[in-house]
């Protein structure tokens, strides 16, 4: 017995239709995970700014309070001051760490002889490793009146 065509159904899919259906999944989960991995990336270095923002707004708050009441910083320390900005802890063990090097530059008096307040001029910074052997860098510029009685 011979069917005709318009008899005929086709139950399924034909191997290149499978092939080419494995495929497109394939590309479309590739670019989701890549756009996963690239958006972790950012939000880490995202994250680490953020710490370092953080650490140097404290230190300059620290500093500015120091000068505030007559304990004007010296000469600034060549190698800075190391800090950690971000830790990884994993089961109590320390994974990750990323440190930052901050500092300042010389406290300088600004102010006019003729007026009466004293102001100093204080500019922090700090400096953080990034994935491409690159230094970032955040400064704060500010100033400071010294506090009198």
């Amino acid at each position: 017995m011979q069917f005709s065509r318009a008899y005929r159904k086709l139950k399924g899919f034909t191997l290149v239709e499978s092939m080419l259906g494995i495929m497109v999944i394939g590309l479309v989960s590739g670019s989701i995970m890549l756009g996963i991995t690239t958006v972790e990336k950012k939000l880490f270095k995202i994250r680490l700014k953020e710490q370092a923002f953080e650490t140097l707004r404290n230190y300059t708050n620290f500093l500015g309070s120091r000068i505030a009441v007559g304990d004007i910083p010296g000469k600034p320390p060549d190698s800075g001051l190391d800090v950690p900005i971000y830790k990884n802890e994993v089961n109590n063990i320390v994974e990750d760490i990323y440190t930052a090097n901050m500092n300042y530059e010389e406290v300088e008096k600004v102010s006019n002889p003729n007026h009466n307040g004293e102001v100093y001029s204080l500019n922090t910074f700090i400096i953080w490793p990034n994935e491409s052997d690159l230094k970032d860098t955040l400064r704060f510029y500010t100033f400071q009146i010294k506090l009198t009685n």
